[in-house]
Parts: C-alpha cells; sequence; structure tokens
C-alpha cells in the first residue's frame, strides 16, 4: 500500500444503502461500492463527509453517492483503475487501495 495523496483527485461511484443513524443531524448512512473483484465495501459516517450528499431523512435508498479518491494507477488489465480512499472506516490507518473498474470513476477534482 502506498502512502495516501494529500487531496483526493478523483470521485468514485457508490451508492448510500440505509440509514445508520438518523436520530440526530447530520444522519449518518452507509455507502456501499463494489471492487472489480466483486467484493462488497461499506463505508458508514455522517453524510456531509460523502461528496455532495445530504438527502432528506424521508429519501428513498438506493441514493449515488461520490467517494473522495486518489487516482493512485491507471490503465491496468481489464479497464481497471487503482484508487486510494482516505477515510477512517476503510483500514486501521484510515486509508486503503481498492481495484475498480475505470467506469466507477468520474471526474478529477482540481
Amino acid at each position: 500500500m502506498t502512502e495516501p495523496a494529500e487531496s483526493p483527485t478523483a470521485l468514485v461511484h457508490a451508492e448510500a444503502v440505509r440509514w445508520a443513524d438518523a436520530s440526530e443531524y447530520p444522519y449518518v448512512a452507509e455507502v456501499v461500492f463494489v471492487d472489480a473483484e466483486g467484493v462488497r465495501h461499506s463505508i458508514i459516517d455522517k453524510t456531509p463527509l460523502f461528496w455532495d450528499f445530504d438527502p432528506e431523512l424521508e429519501s428513498e435508498f438506493p441514493i449515488a453517492v461520490l467517494l473522495q479518491a486518489t487516482v493512485v494507477e491507471s490503465g491496468l488489465p481489464g479497464d481497471r483503475v487503482r484508487v486510494g480512499i482516505v477515510h477512517r472506516s476503510v483500514g486501521e490507518d484510515g486509508y486503503a487501495e481498492f481495484t475498480v473498474f475505470a467506469h466507477q470513476v468520474t471526474e478529477e477534482l482540481s
């Protein structure tokens, strides 16, 4: 695993699938994405920590969400991309790398 970049450079498509805690605002949601190997990963946190995600309590799930990430390596076989996600729930040190399909990664952040 490489060191995390200082700031996110891309966004990874994911879905909010449920409220983990809606007792007070900001609400806590479970957000999931599936990597290129078909493994489902779950991140649970307050909604403002997910890119541009602040739904109403009555919103219906799933809801499209974007996770801030850093592109670590692109052009991998099978149209895959290696991304790093900095978030306290993805690994013991708050950083983890995942291989996803290129279509799961959207615009580069400036």
